[in-house]
C-alpha cells in the first residue's frame, strides 16, 4: 500500500511539473511504446566457421607421344615390264613407316604403294597385321593415304592416337623427328630446316643434331607442338640430312581428292651463259628465265606468255641468272620448282615478264592441261601398260614413261627416229595424230623375217590408212586384203613392210598358247 501511493504520488508529481501541452504530448507518446512490437535481437552463434578446402590441383595436361601414332607399311610390288608389257618383273618386298591421322586414315609415303599388289598395316611391335587398300596416291608428292580392307580389321587403330597436321615448317625452324626403336622404344631426335631439294617439288632438307637411329626412317613423323608438320621421305645417314614433305603440300593432297600439282606450260633456260645473253640481245646484268617454248593447249599459253618472253619475278619474288628465286619459306631455289608448289591448281600465279624491253605483268590460272592434252602422256600407274602383239610384231603407244624407259636403257640415248617425235610433238599433232603408235620389238618369226631393223619406229600407216590413235590398230590390222598381204609403214627404213595375214594368224596362235596369254590390250 505505502508502495502504490509512493508510485501515485511521483507520477502526479511528475505530471504536476509539466505544462497541459507537453503532459499530452507525453501520454501519446507512452501510448505509442506501450501499443509498439516488441522487436526480435538476433542471437549471434559465435561457434568458429571452419576454413573451405584447397581448391584440387589441375591435372598435368597429357601430352601427345608422337611415335604412339605410327604403323609399318608392308607392301609387295610387282611392276609390269614396260618392254614386255605381258609380264610382270620379279617382286620385291618394301617397307616404311606410316602416320595415322584418324578415322581410319594412315598418311605414307607412296613409293612404298606405287605398283603394289598386296599392302598391309602392321602394329611396330609385329603383334597384329591386316590388309590394306590405296584411298588415294600421288607419285608426284610421294604421299599415299590407306585404310584396312575390312571394317573388323579397324580395330587395329584402337592403340593408336591420332597425330593432328600442324602448320608448315620455314627455313632455320627446328622440329622433332618422332621414332621407335625395335618398335617399342619411342626415340625423339632434334631437325633444323636448312635447305631444299626436289625437281618436282620442293622438299624440305633437314639436319639431324645427331644421327637417326637404325632402322626405318622413310614415312617418319616429324612433329612440332604435338602436331604433324612434315613427313620424312629420304634419309642420308652420312650426312644426318632428312628430306621431308612439309605440311602445305600434305594438307593440299589430303584435302583434294584429285590432288594435281600444276604446270606452267613451258620450257625455260636460265640466263647465266652470258654468251647466251649477248645473243639475246640482253643486258649483261639481265636475270630471269628465258621462255623457249609454250606448251601448247598450257596454262602458260592460255595466258599469253610468248617464246622470248623472259620470265624476271613470280609472285614478286625476283628470279636471279640461274633461274632461282628467294622463297619466303624455303630459302634460294629452283623458281621451275616453287611455281609447283607455292599455288594450286586453279589459282592464279602472278608472273612479271619483259617483252621486248617492255615489263608486263602476266596472271596465269594454273592447271595440268600442258600434261594431260599432250602428245606423250605418263603411264598410269599400276595399271598394266596397253600392246598389241601381232605376229611376232609388239606395238605399243608411245607414253612419256616410256620414252623415259628406252631412254634409260640405251644409256641416254633414245633411238633418233622417236627422238625426233619427241622434239616436234606440236607438227605431229598438226597432221591429226593424238597418240603415237611404236614398234618397239620384234620377235624372229616366219611372219617377220627380215624386219628386226624396223623396230624402235613410228608405225604410219597400215593398208594406206594413218594410225593417228592406238584405240584405231585393232580395226586395221584386222581389216580383211584382197591379196591377204598387210601393208605396214613406219619412218624408218625400210619405210613399208609387208605382212602375210594367214602367216601372222599362226604366229599369234602359237604365242598365245606357249608364251603370251594375252595378245592384246588396247584399254587402260
Amino acid at each position: 500500500m505505502i508502495r502504490t501511493l509512493t508510485l501515485l504520488s511521483l507520477t502526479a508529481l511528475l505530471l504536476g511539473g509539466c505544462k497541459p501541452t507537453e503532459r499530452t504530448a507525453l501520454k501519446k507518446k507512452q501510448a505509442e511504446l506501450a501499443a509498439a512490437p516488441a522487436v526480435e535481437v538476433p542471437v549471434v552463434d559465435e561457434t568458429p566457421v571452419p576454413e573451405p578446402p584447397a581448391p584440387a590441383p589441375l591435372p598435368e595436361p597429357v601430352q601427345l607421344e608422337p611415335s604412339a601414332s605410327l604403323l609399318v607399311v608392308s607392301s609387295t610390288v610387282q611392276a609390269y615390264n614396260p618392254l614386255r608389257p605381258w609380264e610382270k618383273e620379279e617382286p620385291r618386298q618394301m617397307q616404311a613407316l606410316g602416320v595415322y591421322l584418324g578415322e581410319g586414315r594412315v598418311l605414307t609415303p607412296a613409293r612404298v604403294v606405287r605398283e603394289a599388289t598386296y599392302v598391309e598395316l602392321m602394329l611396330p611391335d609385329a603383334s597384329r597385321t591386316v590388309p590394306a587398300r590405296v584411298l588415294r596416291f600421288n607419285e608426284e608428292m610421294n604421299l599415299a593415304l590407306l585404310t584396312v580392307v575390312h571394317d573388323p580389321d579397324a580395330s587395329l587403330f584402337e592403340s593408336r592416337v591420332a597425330l593432328p597436321l600442324g602448320t608448315a615448317l620455314n627455313r632455320g625452324e627446328t622440329a622433332t623427328y618422332a621414332g621407335l626403336i625395335n618398335g617399342v622404344e619411342p626415340v625423339h631426335v632434334e631437325l633444323q630446316a636448312e635447305n631444299v631439294a626436289g625437281d618436282k617439288i620442293p622438299l624440305m632438307v633437314m639436319r639431324a643434331v645427331r644421327p637417326l637411329p637404325e632402322g626405318q626412317t622413310n614415312g617418319a613423323p616429324v612433329v612440332r607442338e604435338g602436331k604433324l608438320c612434315a613427313l620424312g621421305v629420304a634419309y642420308r645417314k652420312q650426312e644426318h640430312l632428312m628430306q621431308v614433305v612439309n605440311a602445305e603440300l600434305i594438307e593440299r593432297f589430303l584435302e583434294q581428292e584429285e590432288a594435281v600439282l600444276p604446270v606452267l606450260g613451258v620450257q625455260l633456260t636460265p640466263l647465266d651463259d652470258p654468251m647466251f645473253r649477248r645473243y639475246l640481245k640482253l643486258d649483261a646484268a639481265a636475270n630471269g628465265l628465258y621462255v623457249n617454248k609454250v606448251l601448247p593447249a598450257g596454262a602458260a599459253e592460255a595466258a599469253g606468255v610468248q617464246v622470248g618472253d623472259v620470265i624476271t619475278a613470280i609472285e614478286g619474288l625476283p628470279i636471279d641468272n640461274q633461274g632461282r628465286c628467294n622463297h619466303p619459306r624455303y630459302g634460294l631455289h629452283s623458281a621451275t620448282v616453287l611455281m609447283r608448289g607455292m599455288k594450286e591448281y586453279g589459282q592464279e600465279l602472278g608472273l612479271t615478264v619483259s617483252r621486248s624491253g617492255e615489263v608486263h605483268q602476266i596472271s596465269v590460272k594454273l592447271n595440268n592441261d600442258a600434261v594431260a592434252k599432250a602428245l606423250l602422256r605418263p603411264q598410269k600407274h599400276g595399271v598394266q601398260p596397253r600392246y598389241i602383239m601381232w605376229g611376232g610384231l609388239l606395238f605399243q603407244p608411245l607414253t612419256s614413261t616410256l620414252v623415259d624407259t628406252l631412254t634409260d636403257r640405251s644409256k641416254g640415248m633414245l633411238p633418233l627416229e622417236l627422238q625426233s617425235l619427241v622434239q616436234n610433238q606440236e607438227a605431229v599433232r598438226q597432221s591429226g595424230c593424238n597418240e603415237l603408235v611404236a614398234l618397239t620389238f620384234v620377235l624372229p618369226t616366219a611372219a617377220t623375217q627380215g624386219y628386226e631393223e624396223v623396230r624402235m619406229s613410228r608405225l604410219l600407216a597400215v593398208n594406206g590408212k594413218p594410225v593417228n590413235c592406238f584405240a584405231e590398230l585393232p580395226a586395221l590390222l584386222d581389216e580383211a586384203t584382197d591379196n591377204g598381204l598387210v601393208r605396214l609403214e613406219f619412218n624408218k627404213p625400210p619405210y613399208t613392210i609387208y605382212v602375210e595375214r594367214q602367216e601372222a594368224d599362226a604366229v599369234n596362235s602359237y604365242l598365245q598358247q606357249q608364251a603370251i596369254p594375252k595378245l592384246r590390250v588396247v584399254e587402260e
